[in-house]
C-alpha cells in the first residue's frame, strides 16, 4: 500500500489549526476547562478516591498508608493550603495532571511523528480509553498522577535516547522519582521501558553513558526520604497480597488459570473501545510493513517494552502467585498503546477518510462523555448507580453546623461523609474507623472544640457499635449526647433523601 501524501495535502485546515502547539494547546484547554466547570457546576460533593485523600491530606507526613506511595497526598495538602479545603482544589489538581499527561503524550508523539496529524491523533487517542476519557472524571486520584508520570518517563526516555544532553538524564530522573511516588504499578513500567532500551544500540549507548549517573542521582534523591522512612513493606506486600492473590489457597493450577483468564479481560477492558475502533478505522495497520532496523526506533522500542512488560506479568502469574486482575490495573502496562497503534498507521500509511473519521469518532467520544456526565447528575439513577456525587453533604453539614456544632474533631461512620465533611468543616479535624490507621493532629487548642459524631441515618438512631468502639478507643469518650437527626433531597430531581444522625458532644478525652 502507497505511503499517504504529507498531512497538508490531506486535511490542510484541520492541519494548521490543530496540529501545531498553539492548536494542541487550544483543544487541550477548552477540553479541560469545560470538563472542570463542569464538574464544580453539577455537584460540590466529592466521591470516590477524591474522599480518602482529602482526609489524609489533613496533614502532612512520610507515608499515609502502604496502598500508595504519598505524592498525590503531598500534592492535595499543597494544594489546600494554597486554594483553600474544597472541591476546586481538588478537582484542580486532577485536572492539572491531566493536562500534564496529554501535553507528554504530545510532546513525545511530535519526537515520534514527522506527520503532525499522526501526532495529534496519537496525542488525543488516549482519550478512547475508558479509564482515561471517562475515569479521570468520575474517579481515580493516584492513576492520574501515574498516567502523567508514565507520560513524562517515556518523553524524556525519546529524549534520552534522540539527544543524550545533560538535561535529558536530569529530566528522566525527575520524572523516575515522580513515577515512583505516584502508584506502586509504576517501578513495573520504568523497569520494562529501560529494559526496551537495552535492546538497541542507541539507547542502550546512553544508558550506558556515566551521565546515567546524574539519573539516579536525582531519582535516589527524590524517592530515598520517603523509602528510608516511610515505606512499609510489609503493609505493600499485605495489600498485594489481599487485592492480586485472591483464593490464594487454591491449587497452583487453578490460580495461574484465574490469573491468565482475569488478565486477558483486564487488558481487552482496559483497552476498550480504543480497540475495537482502531481496527475497523485503520485495518491495513495490522499489515504495517517494518522499517529497516537502525540504531533507534520507536516502534522497535515499543515492541520490545510490551514484550519485556507482558514476561513481568505473566512471572506475576506464575511465579509470584497472581491470581488476578482488574482492567483499571493495566495502565502501565496498556498506556502506551495508542502511540504503538500509529506508528502501524505510519508504516502501512492512511487516507484522508481514514484521519477524517478518527477525528469524528475524537469528537464524537468527547461529547458522549459530557453527555453521560450530565445524564448522571441531571437525572440520576439509573445513569449514576450509587450516585454519591448527587448526595446532599453539604447541605447536612450546614444544618448541622446551625444546630450547634463550630469546630473541633469530627467523627465519621464512613469516608464518603468524613471525607465531604473535611471540605464543609476545613478547620475542624476530621476521623473515621474505615481509616482507623490515620489521626490528624487536633487543630484546634487543647481547651476548645467540641466533637461531632456522624453516621448514616439508615445504620440505626444510636451510634453504630463500630462507630461506638472506634470512639472508645481513639478518643477515649463515649456517645452520651441525645440523638440529633438531619435529612435532605438528593440534587437534581432525584426523589431520594439522605438522612444523618449525630451527636454534638462537649469534647471530652482527645475528641475535641
Amino acid at each position: 500500500r502507497a505511503m499517504s501524501p504529507p498531512h497538508s495535502a490531506i486535511l490542510p485546515r484541520l492541519a494548521a489549526a490543530l496540529g501545531t502547539w498553539p492548536g494542541f494547546a487550544a483543544v487541550l484547554a477548552l477540553y479541560i476547562a469545560f470538563h472542570f466547570a463542569l464538574r464544580l457546576a453539577l455537584s460540590p460533593t466529592i466521591g470516590v478516591d477524591d474522599v480518602a485523600e482529602a482526609i489524609f491530606a489533613q496533614s502532612l507526613q512520610w507515608s499515609y498508608y502502604p496502598r500508595q506511595p504519598p505524592l498525590f497526598t503531598w500534592m492535595l495538602w499543597g494544594d489546600f493550603k494554597i486554594f483553600g479545603v474544597n472541591a476546586a482544589a481538588v478537582a484542580g489538581l486532577k485536572y492539572a495532571l491531566v493536562v500534564l499527561s496529554y501535553v507528554f503524550f504530545y510532546l513525545a508523539a511530535r519526537r515520534m511523528f514527522t506527520d503532525r496529524l499522526l501526532a495529534l491523533a496519537a496525542a488525543l487517542s488516549p482519550s478512547l480509553i475508558y479509564a482515561v476519557g471517562w475515569g479521570v472524571h468520575v474517579g481515580f486520584t493516584n492513576t492520574v498522577l501515574l498516567t502523567a508520570a508514565c507520560a513524562a518517563t517515556f518523553y524524556m526516555f525519546l529524549r534520552l535516547c534522540q539527544q543524550g544532553a545533560p538535561a535529558d538524564y536530569l529530566g528522566l530522573g525527575l520524572a523516575l522519582g515522580i513515577g515512583l511516588l505516584s502508584k506502586w504499578g509504576y517501578p513495573a513500567f520504568a523497569g520494562s521501558l529501560i529494559a526496551a532500551g537495552l535492546f538497541q544500540e542507541t539507547p542502550r549507548r546512553r544508558l550506558c553513558d556515566p551521565k546515567i549517573l546524574l539519573t539516579l542521582g536525582v531519582t535516589l534523591g527524590l524517592v530515598a526520604p520517603f523509602f528510608l522512612w516511610g515505606f512499609e513493606g510489609a503493609g505493600v506486600h499485605g495489600i498485594f497480597a489481599s487485592a492480586m492473590q485472591h483464593g490464594g489457597h487454591a491449587p497452583y493450577l487453578a490460580g495461574v488459570a484465574s490469573g491468565l483468564r482475569t488478565l486477558v479481560i483486564a487488558v481487552t477492558m482496559f483497552l476498550a473501545p480504543l480497540w475495537a475502533l482502531a481496527l475497523a478505522v485503520f485495518p491495513g495497520a495490522l499489515k504495517a510493513p517494518r522499517r529497516p532496523a537502525g540504531n533507534f526506533d520507536v516502534r522497535r522500542l515499543l515492541e520490545y517494552f510490551f514484550l519485556v512488560m507482558a514476561v513481568v506479568v505473566l512471572i506475576g502469574v506464575f511465579a509470584a502467585g497472581v491470581t488476578y486482575f482488574k482492567s483499571r490495573w493495566m495502565h502501565p502496562v496498556l498506556i502506551l498503546f495508542p502511540s504503538y497503534f500509529f506508528c502501524l498507521v505510519r508504516d502501512a500509511g492512511y487516507t484522508a477518510r481514514q484521519m477524517k473519521l478518527w477525528a469524528l469518532i475524537l469528537t464524537g467520544a468527547a461529547l458522549a462523555v459530557i453527555a453521560a456526565r450530565l445524564a448522571q447528575d441531571l437525572w440520576g439513577p439509573p445513569f449514576c448507580g450509587k450516585c454519591r456525587l448527587l448526595k446532599p453533604y453539604p447541605e447536612l453539614a450546614r444544618v448541622i453546623g446551625s444546630r450547634g456544632f463550630s469546630g473541633g474533631t469530627i467523627v465519621a461512620g464512613d469516608e464518603h461523609l468524613a471525607g465531604n465533611f473535611r471540605l464543609a468543616f476545613p478547620d475542624s479535624r476530621i476521623a473515621t474507623g474505615k481509616y482507623a490507621f490515620y489521626m490528624p493532629p487536633p487543630r484546634l487548642s487543647v481547651d476548645g472544640g467540641q466533637c461531632l459524631v456522624v453516621w448514616d441515618g439508615r445504620e440505626g438512631d444510636q451510634v453504630p457499635p463500630m462507630l461506638a468502639a472506634f470512639l472508645k478507643d481513639e478518643f477515649g469518650v463515649t456517645g452520651d449526647a441525645p440523638v440529633q437527626s438531619a435529612e435532605a433531597p438528593y440534587r437534581h430531581g432525584d426523589q431520594r433523601k439522605l438522612q444523618l444522625d449525630f451527636m454534638i458532644l462537649a469534647g471530652g478525652g482527645s475528641c475535641r
